[in-house]
């Protein structure tokens, strides 16, 4: 959603405010079509985690609204909230340690109609859910027109189940501040009390110190808090509070509470802040006094209020606050150039809150992670919230998805954000997250599964989330044209390739390096490798191996591939023997594809060999048919077999009329051409029939046999001219 966009919905916030209030739904409808706008756009981004307990359905099909939760660590009883959308009155679910239903096998139905002005319209709806330091649980009620009212019970929540259900002050507000427009906004106070902070309008806010037998004083018609109308409003983005409380340090007085308040510009009708590029800050005021829920005396909360916001930071909204634990309080918010519109980056980021007796300010920005290649405009539904100890978790909706972060350290550094899995129905509504301890965090949405909308709790743990996932490493080979799990090629073929795909819950987050091996050995033992090559993963792809260089013997190899792991994804080897590359013997073989002679003299004979290799060819001619005299056979005249007698001596039978010799290529026509002897060119020109031995051997460039083979050729010369 663009800043226009927010506006737009900002000035329908406050005209709503001025024509009158209309039912909460209204106003959701239009923050879910927004947010669906960011969470459908980005499903196909990233694969997120399988990681999470499945989530636990809280309500019927069709009865889920807007929720809120809290956790008692305590007691280790979580509360859910949301407000019925049939019935009047909020539905409460409450889960004891380990329960996957809720108290009394159902939610129950929080009802008051004894408050002043109660109808139909102005039915009660919820505004807050807090845990108070006791383990004390309150269910905070708000009417459409004003005031809030509350249910209470001991830690444990069976008094919601009991008659009465836990109304508090006979039914009757608990304080005049209304929260219909500032969801959520009900923090504890340490004496057992609540403030409550209603900062929806443009020029006043709201706040009290509320206890809950009776009813907090008036306020006055122009408010008490945040005058001046700088850093108005509940942010649209958020879905924590905007107000958070703790004991004052000494020296100050015991019983003396800090109280802050956060909140952004949000339109041009805000002046520019000093110091800032234009309108778009963010502010926060701070309040030191003592806790009186029935007094607005000075020096007490309701006395003092929240003064005039001051600066928080520029190019910042969406301002959210945590309190508890041992860290305290502390925000986050969105900021950078692109919540101005100077440029387009967005970071989430993190402020410790430094409490003194008087009050207090925030520290130096944490940076929890730069989002601008998440979002185009901004992130939604932020929320941040303490365990009991010094966790902090964090989380909002980006294009990603639900993303979560976690801080086991007060704030001071963060894990990195991971997107938390989407359940069956798709999306994660107006979630809102409770702090369980050691990196433990329960998230309450609403979603629908396509039976209508209901409310979920799903229990995430930060580190399986980030654990890195197991992945399956698979891997095929490939040669020259052909590629599978078996190949065979003849020996002395080079270029044989592997090229891994890694597949698993996070593997599109994979990088690192996947080693390609290859053995001679069936088992993969390390002696015998005889290739290695590393490649190169980014976003999951992993690159091919480089090509084998050198010629294999003949026989067996099995490929192996071996992937690094990173921080999102464990290391993983594929299997050994998935792949067989066979090297066939070597093979001297060949075809003769042609046989032609000349009468100029010349033979020439065409082969094509199996594999490369040398090729020769030797022609011979009968030593008798190219003597000049009759020859004897040997036998007759005592020369040694295979001889014949010319002129008195033994000479060979045959005599070498041309040779020649070539190198062979697997495939390739190899022409192989002998100029014959001089005396064999006399014979044929003087016409004569010359019957030739062709002997051709090839020998592998591999090794092995040579491959012989012998032709006879007969060569006629012309007829001489007369």
């Amino acid at each position: 959603m663009s800043r226009i966009d927010r506006q737009a919905l900002t000035l329908r916030r406050r005209t709503q405010v001025i024509l009158g209030r209309p039912s909460r739904a209204v106003l959701l409808l239009a923050r879910a079509a927004a947010l669906a706008c960011v969470v459908l756009s980005g499903t196909a981004l990233l694969a997120a985690s399988a990681l999470a307990a499945a989530p636990i359905a809280l309500d019927a099909p069709n009865n889920g609204s807007q929720p809120l939760i809290a956790y008692d660590p305590t007691t280790q009883t979580t509360y859910v909230a949301w407000a019925d959308p049939h019935n009047p009155g909020v539905d409460l679910c409450i889960l004891p340690a380990g329960a996957t239903t809720c108290l009394g096998g159902a939610a129950v139905l929080l009802e008051d109609n004894k408050y002043p002005g109660y109808s139909k319209i102005n039915r009660p709806e919820l505004g807050g859910l807090v845990v108070l330091p006791g383990g004390e649980a309150v269910v905070v009620g708000t009417p459409v027109s004003e005031g809030s009212i509350a249910w209470a019970s001991p830690a444990g929540g069976a008094a919601f189940l009991a008659g009465g259900q836990g109304l508090q002050n006979g039914g009757n507000f608990i304080s005049p501040v209304s929260l219909f427009y500032t969801f959520g906004n009900a923090v504890a106070l340490s004496s057992g009390e609540l403030a409550l902070l209603d900062d929806s309008d443009h020029f006043f806010s709201n706040f009290s110190d509320s206890s809950l037998t009776a009813e907090s004083p008036a306020l006055p018609p122009s408010g008490n808090s945040n005058s001046g109308g700088q850093y108005p409003g509940k942010a649209q983005f958020t879905d924590g509070p905007e107000v958070a409380a703790e004991p004052a340090p000494a020296p100050a007085p015991a019983g003396t509470e800090i109280v802050v308040g956060v909140g952004a510009n949000e339109s041009a009708a805000e002046k520019t802040p000093t110091g800032c590029l234009n309108y778009a800050a963010s502010g926060y005021g701070v309040s030191a006094g003592t806790l009186s829920g029935t007094s607005k005396e000075a020096g007490t909360l309701n006395g003092e209020g929240l003064p005039p916001y001051q600066l928080l930071a520029c190019s910042a909204d969406a301002p959210v606050l945590a309190q508890g634990g041992t860290d305290g309080i502390g925000v986050l918010e969105q900021e950078g150039s692109g919540v101005s519109g100077a440029g387009s980056e967005f970071t989430l980021d993190f402020r410790p809150f430094n409490a003194t007796a008087t009050g207090g300010a925030f520290g130096a920005p944490v940076e929890l992670s730069n989002v601008t290649g998440q979002t185009l405009n901004g992130v939604n539904t932020l929320d941040l919230v303490d365990d009991s100890g010094a966790g902090v978790y964090a989380t909002w909706t980006d294009e990603q998805g639900l993303v979560l972060d976690y801080s086991a350290n007060g704030g001071a550094s963060w894990g990195g954000p991971t997107v938390v899995p989407a359940p069956a129905s798709g999306s994660q509504s107006n979630p809102v997250i409770a702090g369980v301890g050691g990196g433990v965090t329960e998230i309450a949405y609403e979603s629908n599964p396509g039976t209508g909308t209901q409310v979920f709790l799903e229990p995430v743990s930060y580190a399986e989330l980030t654990a890195p996932a197991p992945d399956t490493l698979t891997t095929v080979q490939t040669a020259g044209a052909q590629s599978g799990a078996s190949l065979t090629v003849p020996a002395g073929t080079v270029g044989e390739t592997d090229r891994a795909t890694i597949t698993g819950a996070k593997a599109s987050s994979a990088t690192g390096t996947v080693t390609y091996k290859l053995y001679s050995s069936s088992s993969c033992a390390a002696p015998s490798q005889v290739f290695s090559s590393a490649a190169a993963v980014s976003a999951g792809v992993v690159a091919p191996s480089a090509a084998v260089s050198a010629a294999l013997a003949s026989g067996s190899y099995y490929w192996q591939a071996f992937y690094s792991g990173n921080a999102t994804n464990a290391p993983s080897t594929s299997a050994c023997g998935s792949e067989v590359l066979t090297i066939s013997a070597p093979d001297s073989g060949f075809t003769v594809k042609s046989i032609s002679e000349s009468f100029k003299g010349t033979i020439t004979i065409t082969l094509v060999p199996v594999q490369a290799g040398l090729a020769s060819l030797v022609v011979t001619v009968p030593t008798a048919s190219i003597a000049s005299t009759s020859a004897v056979v040997a036998k007759s005249k005592k020369c040694k077999h295979g001889q014949v007698k010319v002129k008195g001596k033994c000479l060979p039978a045959k005599t070498l009329a041309g040779k020649t010799s070539g190198h062979g290529t697997a495939g390739v026509p190899l022409k192989l051409t002998v100029n014959l002897s001089s005396k064999v060119k006399a014979l044929l020109k003087k016409g004569k029939r010359v019957h030739l031995t062709a002997t051709v051997t090839y020998t592998s460039s591999f090794g092995g046999k040579p491959t012989v083979h012998t032709y006879s050729v007969t060569v006629k010369g012309p007829k001489p001219k007369k």
